[in-house]
């Protein structure tokens, strides 16, 4: 099922973003040029009163000018390949072909949820009002699987722009690294884009692995099992919680320290989990209305009228599912991602293949039937 909402809007994003810092390079400019000045002022001072005889002082100076002014200069070429080089790293390692459009789609993500709750959409239009145990249970079940499908996906898509707006930023503050007093400004910024690129290195690493298990996940057939149900939502929550810990493990790789455990399994979890719970209340719900209803239609009445509201209490609750398969059918069939990079961005952030159609799933990944 196709289902490009979030690649659109985080396209959109890419598009004003990546031609921010153009649009900040004037000022960027005109400060690089007021430090430059400043510190060439200290240099002269400092030769003329009797620093001058330190030669290889002042070509230290000298060379550390001249290498900052480029490095402000190149900044988003730099920065491109900074981390085109790191996602192309992490997408390979991970077994994938290194097209970094895999992370620049996280729609494909929740498409692939749309598509393995799709039997059990079905299964739930079936079931009636006298199943209210196994509308509970399904009901949990579909909501907590998908919130994992979309959770995946929106991570995706806040990690991706995070390094957007860090590179878009930490410009700004490159030519406060001339100066000792100020040069804390660039560092920081520099450290930001780093850390942002290191997690999309991680964050491909754990997508390129998920991806063909994500396409492959599927119920058996029309009839599931709660034994089933359950499988498959194991099996996802436990990859959500990969793709919910890659920021922290990209924190854990630049510091050293591991950074994976149950604990925190139980923190990704407990946002599928609150879905399904709350789920589950507006189904409780609707159980006691309907135990309510049963219970006034059952008294004795007289006269038409107690025969016609009975059927109108029928048509409203048998018409439910209906409503249900035409909602679930609206919900797909907008256009897939672009092959081009998207009107207006400025090419020299964008990262390569943007808009792309990601890859298929490997070929030597076989469907995952019930997990």
């Amino acid at each position: 099922m196709q289902f490009n909402t979030l690649t659109l809007t985080l396209q959109n994003f890419i598009t004003v973003l990546s031609g921010a810092y153009g649009r900040i390079q004037d000022s960027a400019t005109a400060l690089l040029g007021l430090l430059v000045g400043i510190e060439v002022v200290l240099l002269g001072l400092w030769t003329a009163l009797g620093g001058g005889d330190n030669v290889v002082g002042v070509f230290k100076r000298i060379l550390h000018i001249g290498a900052w002014v480029w490095i402000v200069q190149s900044y988003p070429t730099l920065c491109k390949d900074l981390v085109g080089s790191l996602v192309k790293a992490g997408l390979l390692a991970g077994g994938g072909s290194g097209d970094v459009s895999l992370l620049m789609d996280p729609s494909r993500l929740a498409g692939y949820g749309l598509d393995a709750t799709a039997p059990l959409t079905q299964k739930l239009a079936d079931l009636g009002m006298t199943d209210i145990s196994d509308l509970i249970v399904f009901g949990f079940g579909y909501l907590a699987i998908l919130a994992c499908f979309l959770i995946m996906a929106i991570n995706v898509f806040l990690a991706v722009l995070e390094y957007y707006v860090f590179a878009a930023l930490a410009g700004i503050f490159l030519p406060f690294g001339l100066l000792a007093p100020t040069k804390f400004l660039a560092e920081k910024a520099i450290g930001a884009v780093v850390s942002a690129s290191v997690k999309l290195m991680v964050l491909g690493l754990v997508t390129a692995i998920i991806d063909p298990v994500l396409s492959s996940i599927h119920f058996a057939g029309p009839e599931i099992t709660f034994n089933e149900l359950w499988s498959v939502f194991l099996t996802v929550c436990a990859l959500m919680f990969l793709c919910w810990k890659a920021p922290s493990l990209a924190g854990s790789l630049l510091g050293g320290s591991p950074h994976l455990g149950a604990d925190h399994l139980l923190q990704a979890a407990s946002a599928p989990i609150a879905t399904g719970i709350a789920a589950g209340a507006v189904a409780g719900r609707v159980a006691s209305s309907v135990s309510a209803t049963r219970a006034a239609a059952a008294l004795p009445r007289s006269g038409p009228s107690a025969g016609a509201q009975s059927a109108s209490v029928g048509s409203t609750f048998g018409s439910s599912p209906g409503a249900g398969d035409r909602a679930s059918s609206g919900s797909g069939g907008a256009a897939g991602p672009g092959d081009k990079t998207p009107a207006g961005a400025d090419a020299s952030l964008v990262l390569s293949s943007v808009g792309k159609p990601a890859p298929g799933p490997a070929s030597a990944a076989q469907p995952i039937a019930g997990v």
